[in-house]
């Protein structure tokens, strides 16, 4: 009974963080300490290694406090990954495989949060990205543009192009001085089409099924000229088949829905090798505006050659350029040698820039003060 009220006694000189310290120090021992240590009969005892247990206590908590006073590492802040379906991922790594075989180096493509609904006739996913609020853009129509790349396999920088348009984007959006920039624009970027073609081991202008999906639109005129045209002007090339019936392809399909989901202002399709800006829509509300950027593209790109030339009953450009007047621009990439891609592109990036965040329903500047002509109409061949 004495010793049981010594220790209470002992216990309430000690404040509550001391106790704890006391007793995390010397746990092992505690048991020791209590019995052998104090003499319960005497007060002065009880004083005395009180005292000594607070010193140690002390010395404890100082050594802590040191500790704590380290450098600590900072945090380190992983930026999350993108969520891929196992389908995209491994489509991904067919990309990169082709990349790598063009000397492009890496991709990427792991690294984009892609869109995917519709897969091609092989069943390869039909992807693109999207840049901005498409849910305001809903509400308000935003400055929206869309680029398709890789329409027909075998013209292999595009590819290239697109994908560097994608990274370019990305590197520009994360700038916080070029938010403001970004604030009204919605951007879709198509970069493989045609992935049947692209990814064959000697790809092809038309897709699996043999058809040129850039003459397979449903235009106005396709029932009635499609295959006469193709057997006529063009004497039945392989090259040039329309197919057997209008939007026939999911190629086709996938860049119709596309554009009517998200109402572009203007559309933008890289080819090659026609050395050429060729521009396709409206000639009365939007012709002005719209053929001021034909020319800022044209100065953003040293110069480069602006033709008039003519749409084809199937095409992007009749479809949505002459029957649905949305501004059209098909850049026309000077060669499909793989390994001048990134000189097409310090060419054209400050063209393609210009393109994305011009808005056709306000007046745009032209360098060098030229001025601008009414475009020519153009008529169906």
């Amino acid at each position: 009974m004495k010793t049981f009220i010594s220790i209470i006694l002992l216990l309430s000189l000690l404040s509550c963080s001391e106790l704890k310290e006391y007793i995390r120090k010397h746990s092992k021992h505690s048991n020791t300490i209590v019995s052998s240590s104090i003499d319960p009969s005497s007060s002065e005892n009880i004083d005395a290694k009180t005292s000594e247990m607070k010193k140690e206590i002390k010395t404890a908590a100082d050594t802590d406090q040191s500790i704590k006073t380290l450098p600590r590492k900072k945090k380190v802040f992983m930026i999350k990954k993108p969520i891929l379906s196992a389908k995209v991922s491994k489509y991904c790594n067919l990309i990169d495989k082709k990349f790598y075989l063009y000397g492009w180096g890496k991709s990427y493509c792991k690294d984009y949060q892609w869109n995917h609904v519709r897969s091609s006739h092989l069943g390869r996913p039909l992807i693109w990205l999207t840049y901005g609020n498409e849910q305001e853009h809903k509400k308000i129509s935003k400055n929206m543009t869309m680029i398709f790349c890789t329409v027909h396999g075998d013209e292999i920088t595009p590819t290239r192009f697109c994908f560097d348009i994608i990274e370019d984007l990305n590197k520009r959006i994360q700038n916080p001085l070029l938010k403001e920039e970004f604030k009204d624009l919605l951007i879709v970027v198509a970069p493989i089409v045609n992935p049947d073609s692209f990814f064959k081991k000697y790809p092809t202008r038309t897709n699996f099924r043999k058809v040129d999906v850039n003459r397979n639109f449903p235009t106005k005129d396709w029932k009635k000229s499609a295959i006469k045209l193709w057997k006529k002007k063009y004497r039945s090339d392989r090259r040039r088949f329309p197919g057997f019936k209008a939007l026939s392809e999911q190629e086709t399909i996938f860049q119709v829905n596309l554009i009517k989901r998200y109402k572009p202002n203007k559309i933008i399709s890289v080819h090659a090798p026609l050395t050429i800006i060729d521009y396709d829509g409206p000639h009365k509300k939007r012709a002005k505006n719209a053929n001021q950027l034909l020319i800022q593209m044209s100065n953003d790109a040293s110069g480069y050659k602006i033709k008039d030339y003519p749409f084809f009953t199937g095409s992007l450009g009749n479809w949505a350029g002459n029957e649905r007047h949305i501004p059209t621009y098909t850049l026309e990439l000077p060669t499909s040698d793989n390994r001048k891609s990134k000189k097409y592109w310090n060419r054209f990036k400050e063209a393609i820039r210009s393109a994305v965040k011009s808005d056709l329903n306000k007046d745009l500047n032209v360098a060098d003060g030229e001025s601008t002509e009414k475009l020519n109409s153009k008529k169906s061949l």
